[in-house]
């Protein structure tokens, strides 16, 4: 009796889904055909091709701040602050800080020189933290300096404007190991200075 009731529980669904799409089949289908009236929804009008937009351009005014060329300096002299090549606070292989001192236009930066032979020289570069809308003001250019040494050096930065925020960055010029020319990486950079 249990295997009647089971059959009859798979059977019935069947069947009466079977019958239901054959009543379905055999009726009628209504379309609907479109009857257009009034005009045509897409409208292409004639013409000539639209002109290139042109672009102006103007000088730039002339800026009152001093900039440095990027050749090398013959001031300022680099020299160690000290003889001790101690390294207390020196990572190597990361940006150390930079101590910097500013003045009205120009501002002395210290940084530790580890003092290996790979190294060729330093860049000291003054970027300028102040907001300006529209065309930006000249970046100084850099100082180079001839690194003399282990131990803690200093370089002058001149031509920066009164009053203006900067953030020195030093840059470390090296040689390559085993192939010819150099490369470039940052060892100290200083937090926002304000030159007075």
């Amino acid at each position: 009796m249990l295997g009647i009731r089971k059959a009859t529980a798979v059977v019935l669904p069947v069947l009466a889904g079977s019958l239901l799409l054959a009543a379905c089949a055999s009726s009628k289908s209504v379309t609907a055909t479109p009857t257009p009236t009034g005009t045509n929804w897409l409208m292409m009008a004639t013409g000539s091709v639209a002109p290139s937009p042109s672009a102006s351009f103007s000088a730039r005014a002339p800026l009152a701040a001093a900039t440095l060329s990027p050749t090398k300096s013959t001031s300022p002299t680099p020299r160690p602050s000290s003889s001790d090549c101690g390294t207390s606070g020196f990572r190597g292989g990361q940006i150390n800080g930079a101590d910097v001192t500013a003045g009205s236009t120009s501002a002395v930066v210290k940084w530790f020189n580890p003092g290996v032979p790979e190294l060729v020289s330093y860049h000291i570069l003054a970027m300028s933290q102040k907001l300006v809308n529209g065309a930006q003001p000249e970046v100084p250019g850099w100082v180079t300096v001839t690194p003399t040494g282990c131990g803690w050096m200093t370089g002058t930065v001149t031509g920066l404007t009164p009053g203006t925020p900067y953030v020195f960055s030093v840059d470390g010029q090296w040689l390559r190991e085993g192939v010819d020319g150099t490369y470039t990486r940052t060892v100290a950079r200083s937090g926002v200075v304000s030159t007075t």
